[in-house]
C-alpha cells in the first residue's frame, strides 16, 4: 500500500462503486483464496484418510492458518518427512489471510485532498501513522491505506504462490504416504 492518509482524525467520504479494473482483482483474490482454503483441507482428509465429504462434517472449516497446523501435527504423527518449508507456508498463509481480510472488512474511501486515489480504510490491528512513534489500535486511529491496482496485483501472485505450495506440500504427503504402508491413515 502506497500512502497512508495525514493522522488527523477526520471522516472521509465512502467510496461505494469501485472501478471494475479492480473489482475485477478483488474478485480473483476471494476466488483463489477459497481454492487456497480448499486445498488445505484436501491435505488434511488425504492425512486423515477420509473422503471430502466426512472431511466437512468432521473436521469442518478452521481458520485457515489452523489448517497448516493440522497438517503439520499430522506429519509428525504420522513421521512423516518433508522437505515443503512450512513456517514459509505459515507467513505467506498469514500474509495471504489478513491482506484478503482487509479487502472483505475494510471500507472504500475517497481523501478530497488526493480525490483521484482510493484508500482503503481498517480498523482491526495495529499501525504506527505517520509521523508518531509506537503502535497506535486501528480501532480508536483508523487507518486509510491508498490502495493501487498494484496491490491487488501482488496478493493475487502471493496467492497463487501459495497455492502451489500448498499443492506441491500434498503431492509429497501423499508420495510419503505411499511409500510407507504403516504411514497410511
Amino acid at each position: 500500500m502506497a500512502k497512508s492518509t495525514p493522522a488527523i482524525p477526520r471522516e472521509l467520504p465512502l467510496r461505494v462503486n469501485l472501478p471494475s479494473f479492480l473489482l475485477r482483482e478483488i474478485g480473483r483474490i476471494v476466488s483463489r483464496h477459497a481454492i487456497l482454503e480448499w486445498k488445505l483441507s484436501r491435505t488434511v482428509y488425504t492425512l486423515l484418510g477420509i473422503d471430502p465429504v466426512c472431511g466437512r462434517v468432521t473436521i469442518r472449516e478452521p481458520r485457515t492458518t489452523d489448517r497448516l497446523d493440522m497438517i503439520a501435527d499430522l506429519i509428525k504423527i504420522k513421521n512423516i518427512s518433508v522437505s515443503a518449508d512450512l513456517p514459509a507456508i505459515r507467513n505467506a498463509l498469514e500474509a495471504c489471510v489478513s491482506q484478503r481480510d482487509a479487502l472483505a472488512h475494510g471500507l472504500w474511501m475517497v481523501d478530497p485532498d488526493y480525490p483521484d486515489r482510493l484508500f482503503l480504510r481498517q480498523t482491526a490491528g495495529n499501525w504506527t501513522p505517520p509521523g508518531k512513534i509506537g503502535k497506535q489500535k486501528r480501532r480508536i486511529h483508523p487507518q486509510a491505506a491508498e490502495y493501487v491496482l498494484d496491490d491487488a496485483k501482488s496478493l493475487v501472485a502471493l496467492i497463487d504462490a501459495t497455492v502451489q505450495a500448498v499443492y506441491d506440500l500434498e503431492e509429497e504427503i501423499k508420495a510419503a504416504l505411499k511409500t510407507s504402508p504403516a504411514k497410511s491413515p
